[in-house]
């Protein structure tokens, strides 16, 4: 039997639920959150937008001239709430923002380690305005030095031979792969691609790597074509990389609990995965950053139809929705669920 609304449950529910939402209410009167938020659309409460539109007319005031520090100081928001916000109202900050110190330290820890589209992601900035921060801060990569006449020999001796590897003459000459395949440009030097004999360190490197390293990888390490690479792997009957093990209901539970509540890291060491197939996987489970999947007139009318037909669980599993997507959407469209009588 359904437990009936006590007057002070309802008096609890009108106070809070408008300022403090259904969460708090559920957890200050012992009820789910679905029954507070099906009882706050039989009484008629809301819960105020994130964005008022006083707040609104703040940013498109002073958001172009001011910039996002300032607006967030008054309105009492974080700084990158602001910045999203003025995003989608198409509105851009006119002046230079100021480096924080914090972008600074994370500029020195991680511009030699990760790409510039990734920092330039993170700061929230161009990547021409990282290259100029990194250039006042003195982080900008030495120039290589200028190849000698002994090693530009060295390189027209080695570079043609397939017997060694870009791998190897790198390591001879001191010179990163790059180095190695840029300057062999300049001299006009090429490696044999048709009717090649593979040498037995080539082999080698393909029996040691095939099982970590994808095709284009090892056809970088060798100077060699992607095709190449799998042709030879083919001829030699070498398994390439097994398929990573299927996830668990267990384990996707656990990051639907977890995943923005705790450090992915440790999302990965507990589950024995890596960071990058937690990334991969949080996005088909519905809970990564990316904005919510809008519905269908599809999905309404088929909500519509069976809300109050058949359970919540059945429901997700059908159209492929969370419980809190379904029963906020549920909640706008003002659908309740029938009680039996007893």
């Amino acid at each position: 039997m359904i437990k009936e609304w006590s007057e002070e449950e309802i008096k609890i529910l009108r106070e809070n639920y408008s300022s403090k939402g259904s969460k708090h209410v559920a957890e200050s009167i012992g009820r789910s959150r679905e029954a507070v938020m099906a009882k706050a659309v039989k009484l008629q409460l809301r819960v105020p937008p994130a964005w008022s539109e006083e707040e609104i007319k703040f940013i498109k005031r002073f958001y172009k001239k001011r910039g996002a520090k300032y607006v967030a100081k008054k309105l009492g928001k974080k700084q990158d709430a602001v910045i999203a916000k003025a995003g989608k109202l198409g509105i851009r900050y006119n002046g230079l923002r100021s480096w924080e110190i914090w972008e600074d330290n994370y500029l020195r820890r991680h511009y030699y380690d990760r790409e510039k589209i990734s920092i330039s992601r993170v700061l929230k900035r161009s990547i021409p305005a990282i290259l100029a921060r990194a250039h006042i801060l003195k982080l900008t990569e030495a120039r290589a030095e200028k190849w000698s006449d002994s090693e530009k020999n060295l390189l027209r001796e080695l570079y043609p031979d397939r017997s060694n590897s870009i791998e190897d003459i790198s390591k001879k000459l001191n010179r990163t792969r790059y180095g190695i395949l840029q300057q062999s440009q300049v001299l006009g030097l090429s490696r044999p691609r048709h009717q090649h004999e593979w040498s037995k360190n080539e082999r080698g490197y393909l029996l040691k790597n095939y099982k970590t390293k994808s095709y284009g990888e090892m056809a970088k390490d060798l100077g060699m074509t992607y095709s190449s690479i799998a042709h030879k792997i083919s001829r030699l009957g070498l398994k390439v990389r097994e398929k990573g093990r299927p996830w668990t209901e267990d384990e996707k539970e656990f990051i639907r609990q977890n995943y923005k509540k705790m450090p992915t890291k440790d999302i990965a060491r507990k589950l024995n995965r890596t960071v990058n197939s937690i990334i991969t996987v949080v996005g088909p489970l519905g809970v990564s950053n990316s904005r919510p999947r809008p519905w269908s007139e599809e999905e309404k009318d088929f909500l519509i139809k069976n809300y109050s037909r058949i359970s919540i669980v059945e429901i997700c599993k059908t159209l492929g929705r969370s419980k809190q997507s379904v029963t906020s959407i549920a909640s706008k469209l003002n659908l309740t669920k029938k009680r039996s009588l007893s």
